[in-house]
């Protein structure tokens, strides 16, 4: 039985290429079950997508109340697409938006975002928005793994926190993360302590476990990792 997903709100502030290439992505799986919204201050940028949203706003998402009155508190996760953007990350803290992904342009810019607010941090190249789309449309992505960093040819490094009781107290070996998931366990973080990873090691609940593989085999491994059943321990 297919178990009922809640639908995922997500708000795009900035629709030029970068974002053009998350809104593309997201619209091209329609059984990603979310509503998208948005936000840019040309209308020309809003036009295309106006039939495939749900709400386009031509709006200054650098004013808070501009941002107050169009709720965008209330979305799972805002994604500042646009290059010029602290002043609408600061904003977007300042009313209390929990997940915010933003631009950098380069490592100055990426410190600036992470101390007003940012939780993702992403380089403006358009593979990276498909990849950006991928992340939020799925709640395990944004919600249990603390950071994904991108290694080469299609390779990221994801630290995903255990949450499916079908995975504690068994060894790496039995969990057979190379044959079904097509990734590897590379560390392991148990409360304040890292520990490599062996074919022997037991993992507990809410063990941080480092992984790596390509992006799409990250995010099955994730669902696996963080899916919470409703049977006893």
């Amino acid at each position: 039985m297919k178990l009922f997903r809640k639908v995922r709100e997500i708000c795009v502030i900035g629709i030029g290429r970068f974002g053009q290439a998350i809104v593309q992505k997201l619209l091209s799986d329609r059984n990603s079950n979310i509503r998208l919204v948005l936000i840019d201050q040309d209308e020309k940028h809003l036009l295309q997508f106006k039939d495939e949203v749900d709400s386009i706003y031509i709006a200054d998402c650098a004013d808070r109340k501009t941002l107050e009155s169009l709720n965008v508190k209330e979305f799972d996760v805002v994604i500042v697409a646009t290059s010029n953007n602290i002043e609408i990350v600061a904003a977007l803290s300042e009313i209390g938006v929990k997940t915010v992904i933003a631009r950098a342009s380069n490592s100055r810019h990426s410190r600036v975002l992470r101390q007003i607010g940012v939780t993702w941090i992403v380089s403006p190249e358009e593979e990276t928005g498909k990849k950006t789309a991928i992340l939020v449309s799925d709640n395990a992505i944004t919600n249990f793994t603390e950071n994904i960093v991108e290694i080469q040819d299609g390779f990221v490094s994801s630290s995903i926190y255990i949450k499916n009781n079908e995975i504690f107290n068994k060894k790496i070996r039995d969990l057979s993360f190379r044959s079904k998931y097509n990734v590897l366990v590379s560390l392991i973080k148990r409360e304040d302590k890292f520990f490599l990873s062996s074919g022997d090691f037991e993992i507990q609940e809410n063990d941080l476990i480092t992984f790596i593989g390509k992006l799409e085999d990250i995010i099955d491994v994730t669902e696996f990792c963080t899916r919470v059943n409703n049977k006893n321990k």
